[in-house]
């Protein structure tokens, strides 16, 4: 009975370690509304998660946002008790992605290893310790007593008894550390990054603006931008809008510089592009100034013009 009890206070507790994952984990479902009737790539996706998440049946995705995914949602909604209305905006989108996470991470922890274990899971476990400082031996895969005493070190710092066996409790809480030491790193280097893909424009200030134009003869705005993110190993397609459906979307207020930020300017969708420098700020081909310049984004006609922005994966020089 003892036993029973323990084992169930032990899922309680995994769960509630779960809900509080940080949200930088989570995929991109959310950055636009959907809705009934809707026809769009990110319904594809929507519909993927609910059916991992047990709730639409079947494997045949659509694009389109009909009857079946709009109960789907109504019942996803109404499993966690939020707003129960069929539409998919940022808190039914944030739940369905902690939703996923949890259960990728439950997956992945689902297993104990301890002392006498061997093989590549033991090898990736000694990877993580190192990199988190509690390991400082030979990454061989072996679960011997280093390994043994680097777990019940990481423990003690988790507040978990130190048993030294790598359960699932342990096993969750090293890959959420992880996570966090992952993240921090792919964060500084991409603000790194992106500090020098500002400087490097910055150079080509005052250079003309010229249609079609991709060299410091002269640029337009597609031109500019796949000109500098060129140096920089990243291959962009000189036109606004394929520069705008590539790359990772992201929220006006999580811009970083080195972003690229998009309007719809003379005619509909992404039709100028420009490099985000930082406080509130882009560098672009400007065609109405007939040059590289610096503007603000909360000038009257770009303001009311901005589309979106795109992050590239780019790695410091």
């Amino acid at each position: 009975m003892y036993g029973w009890f323990r084992t169930v206070v032990f899922f309680i507790a995994i769960f509630a370690f779960l809900l509080f994952v940080p949200t930088y984990l989570y995929a991109d479902l959310g950055d636009t509304v959907l809705k009934y009737k809707m026809t769009s790539p990110d319904v594809l996706e929507l519909q993927e998660k609910l059916s991992k998440l047990g709730f639409f049946e079947g494997n045949e995705f659509t694009n389109y946002f009909g009857d079946k995914t709009k109960q789907a949602v109504l019942d996803f909604q109404k499993s966690i008790d939020i707003k129960v209305d069929g539409i998919v905006g940022k808190e039914t989108a944030k739940y369905i992605n902690m939703k996923i996470q949890q259960l990728i991470l439950f997956e992945k922890t689902n297993r104990t290893l301890q002392l006498g274990d061997h093989g590549d899971i033991v090898a990736d476990l000694q990877k993580k310790l190192t990199n988190l400082g509690f390991y400082e031996g030979e990454i061989n895969g072996a679960y011997d007593e280093l390994t043994k005493t680097s777990i019940e070190k990481f423990q003690t710092d988790q507040g978990l008894e130190a048993t030294g066996i790598a359960e699932q409790q342990t096993l969750i809480k090293l890959y959420t550390a992880y996570d966090r030491y992952e993240a921090d790193r792919a964060a500084l280097s991409r603000r790194t990054a992106g500090k020098q893909i500002v400087d490097y424009a910055k150079q080509y200030l005052g250079v003309k603006y010229k249609w079609a134009g991709s060299t410091p003869k002269g640029f337009d705005c597609s031109g500019f931008t796949q000109y500098i993110f060129k140096s920089f190993g990243v291959n962009l397609e000189h036109s606004a809008s394929s520069q705008f459906n590539s790359g990772e979307k992201i929220s006006k207020e999580n811009l970083e510089p080195g972003d690229l930020v998009f309007f719809s300017t003379y005619k509909k969708g992404p039709s100028h592009v420009g490099i985000y420098v930082g406080s509130n700020q882009f560098i672009h081909a400007s065609s109405g100034s007939k040059k590289i310049m610096i503007t603000s984004l909360n000038s009257s006609y770009y303001l009311r013009r901005y589309l979106g922005a795109r992050r590239y994966n780019v790695k410091p020089k």
